[in-house]
């Protein structure tokens, strides 16, 4: 009896557990480990299409495309500017293409400014036929003014204004204490504007007091 366990004694202890190719022993369990190695290694090019495949032709189709409809949005865009650039011009033409004819016009009716300017009031009443013609040319004057108004060319006269050099031309200067100083004191011709675009400055005497 004794004999027989320590022959089974013996045998335990020469005898080993060498972990084969299906697990291995731990805490007295095997776990196997078959296979390990290929499910923690991902598959070399699983996300990419095999060249030549019908996923690599898709996926270039769409590059292709998406590529195509930027080069239809730029242009699409350019050819929104070219209109609206075109449009705005074609406004600016039609809004300012008088402005070297009234240039010329703006003679005619200086002319007529000065010649109702030219006989004081007291020479008029004295003479009926003068007063007659001084009316028929402050009428022309006037339909003058009404024309050229009706596109879009305006008369002012800055008389007593602050002196500003983007709208008036100074061509003397006045010496009056009763007048603010830098001021328009005489106007020569008044000036015109287009649209609010300066065709002509007014011809101004600017008041300039001079320290006593």
């Amino acid at each position: 009896m004794n004999s027989l366990i320590r022959r089974s004694l013996v045998s335990i202890r020469t005898s080993t557990v060498k972990p084969s190719s299906f697990g291995l022993m731990r805490n007295n369990r095997f776990y196997s480990t078959e296979n390990k190695q290929e499910a923690e290694t991902p598959t070399e090019g699983e996300n990419k299409p095999a060249p030549g495949s019908l996923e690599e032709t898709i996926e270039k189709l769409k590059e292709e495309l998406e590529e195509t409809k930027k080069q239809l949005l730029y242009t699409a865009a350019d050819r929104e500017n070219v209109r609206r650039f075109a449009k705005e011009d074609s406004e600016k033409a039609k809004k300012f293409g008088i402005q070297s004819f009234t240039k010329e016009l703006l003679e005619v009716v200086d002319q007529l400014e000065m010649a109702t300017n030219l006989f004081p009031k007291e020479k008029l009443e004295a003479n009926k036929e003068l007063k007659d013609l001084h009316e028929g040319v402050k009428m022309t004057e006037t339909l003058f003014l009404k024309i050229m108004g009706n596109q879009g060319l305006q008369r002012f006269n800055p008389i007593g204004e602050k002196f500003d050099f983007n709208s008036h031309h100074a061509i003397y200067e006045l010496n009056d204490p009763t007048k603010e100083n830098n001021t328009v004191g005489h106007v020569v011709k008044q000036g015109y504007k287009l649209h609010d675009r300066l065709v002509r400055p007014a011809m101004v005497g600017v008041n300039k007091i001079k320290p006593q």
